[in-house]
């Protein structure tokens, strides 16, 4: 597989702003992990200025963005500016032509179509030219998305350049609190001095141990683009796949500490039982296991708020015991986890099955 490395500044930011709208729900999930982890002051300044500064814009801006994050390489395109070990920053990523506004809201549709309306590419294009009432009540009922959301991609699929403009004012206007906060030169320095004292290579293992852990086996005929982050450094993007390449969004310190070695199958299995031990978090096992599920569907099931589920969701995804596809939202049980814990417990221990 073709890996490239290197450092996509924006991803960076998103990460920032992810982190501020789920502050309560990743720190548990780290603390539960036992993970060491404290947020820069930089960061907790950010995550201040963006939560007092939010109007109209901004709101929308970031809600898109937290619920349908998966989309951002679409809307800044890593694959037509990222080199292997080289950074862009974040005004390099903005700068965005007519031809490639088209692009974008192209990649967008075919995406769009596949992953949640499930329909064709064509049927989609068509709607927007013929029969777009139809089409907007089809975005309406797509699950686990606000009217926020709802907002920002109709403006996609039938005004693009407006859409784009409304991205990329924002951008900035967040980028300024990025910057005051010292979060921005924070995160840049960081990442540049590992990349200038260390080869791409030590990123691509680091991957390596990272599939090796979560049992994951990615199409090799699609490029694969890792770009790393520190405002969550601890925290990964999980690995999303697209039609044309595949993009992980990694914690530098996962790089250096968490996948800088092939993770013993003890510690592993010792992660998955802690989790597995949660009454909770067992019953949603169970309910997912009988059938796949969204995370609203899993709240209405449980009664237990949003952010509890985000949370449990995040230990349970970080044990690989499920799957989270990031284009719907379904929740998928990771059954070959299980039968691989099942047979390590039995190795450990060195039982035999009787005769």
């Amino acid at each position: 597989m073709e890996m490239i490395t290197g450092y996509f500044e924006i991803y960076d930011l998103t990460m920032a702003i992810y982190f501020s709208l789920n502050t309560g729900p990743v720190e548990k999930v780290l603390k539960t992990l036992g993970v060491d982890y404290k947020p820069s002051q930089e960061l907790l300044i950010f995550r201040e200025r963006l939560l007092q500064n939010i109007d109209w814009p901004t709101r929308t801006y970031t809600t898109f963005m937290n619920e349908l994050g998966v989309m951002a390489p679409i809307l800044f395109p890593i694959r037509q500016k990222m080199l292997d070990g080289t950074s862009i920053t974040i005004e390099e990523s903005l700068n965005i032509t007519g031809e490639g506004i088209r692009i974008i809201q192209d990649r967008f549709i075919q995406v769009l179509a596949d992953k949640r309306l499930k329909i064709s590419y064509e049927e989609l294009k068509e709607m927007i030219s013929k029969d777009p009432g139809r089409l907007s009540k089809a975005v309406e009922e797509l699950d686990g998305i606000s009217g926020d959301t709802i907002w920002f991609i109709n403006q996609l699929l039938f005004f693009p350049n407006t859409a784009m403009d409304f991205l990329i004012a924002n951008t900035l206007k967040i980028l300024k609190n990025y910057e005051e906060s010292g979060l921005r030169s924070l995160n840049a320095n960081a990442i540049s001095e590992y990349l200038e004292s260390n080869s791409p290579q030590k990123i691509k293992d680091a991957f390596m141990n990272y599939l090796d852990y979560y049992d994951i086996s990615p199409d090799e005929t699609k490029p694969l683009y890792i770009s790393l982050q520190n405002s969550v450094s601890h925290t990964n993007s999980g690995l999303m796949s697209y039609p044309t390449f595949h993009l992980l969004i990694m914690g530098l310190r996962e790089v250096t500490e968490d996948f800088s070695g092939r993770i013993p199958r003890e510690i592993r299995l010792q992660s998955l039982l802690k989790v597995l031990s949660d009454e909770t978090r067992f019953k949603i096992l169970k309910k997912l296991n009988r059938k796949p599920s969204t995370q609203k569907e899993l709240v209405e099931f449980t009664g237990l708020a949003k952010s509890t589920i985000s949370y449990h969701m995040g230990l349970l995804f970080k044990a690989s015991l499920v799957d989270i596809d990031p284009f719907s939202n379904i929740v998928l049980v990771r059954r070959e986890t299980v039968r691989k814990a099942a047979s390590d417990i039995r190795n450990l221990l060195q039982m035999r099955d009787k005769k």
